[in-house]
């Protein structure tokens, strides 16, 4: 019999977690064994695989994770932000992994798992929570203006050609 899915069991509320972001469609929260102070783990809340297998899904995920790096850039001050897309055989549902990079830290797939305590977990955590994204939308498409009268054309033309 297959193991249940931790990230399934996460998003359940039957594990706990330091979320620090959650929305409709997916929740972030820390890595309990990090290869850097605060890597970040943006999960769909609906089980599955490969990126491919629910392309608006993923890509509401995607945009989720591109705030929780910004997020996790301002609240923590990392030199720069890593994100990694995985389709892990260890845990087998789509995520991101949002690694900060510090001053002289080693590539991160050199790096071992660090042991963290729940107490700088959570402080971290709340260093990422406190960060407010604003999402920047889309800009309204111009309307088409209204048809201007063949007169009202002529004498806008004709000021232009004057000045």
């Amino acid at each position: 019999m297959e193991a249940p899915c931790i990230f399934c069991q996460i998003v359940q509320g039957k594990i706990p977690a330091k979320t620090v972001y959650e929305d409709e469609d997916c929740i972030a929260f820390l890595d309990r064994m990090p290869r850097s102070r605060g890597m970040t783990l943006v999960v769909p809340k609906k089980h599955y695989s490969n990126f491919d297998e629910d392309f608006k899904t993923s890509a509401k995920l995607f945009e989720s994770a591109l705030k929780v790096a910004k997020m996790v850039k301002d609240g923590l001050q990392p030199k720069s932000v890593s994100l990694a897309v995985i389709a892990s055989p260890k845990v087998p549902h789509f995520h991101v992994r949002i690694y900060p990079v510090y001053e002289g830290q080693v590539p991160l797939g050199e790096s071992p798992a660090m042991e963290v305590s729940e107490e700088e977990l959570e402080e971290v955590a709340e260093k990422i929570r406190s960060v407010k994204v604003e999402v920047e939308e889309k800009p309204k498409e111009k309307e088409p203006e209204e048809k201007r009268p063949k007169e009202e054309v002529y004498w806008i033309r004709r000021e232009l050609e004057i000045a």
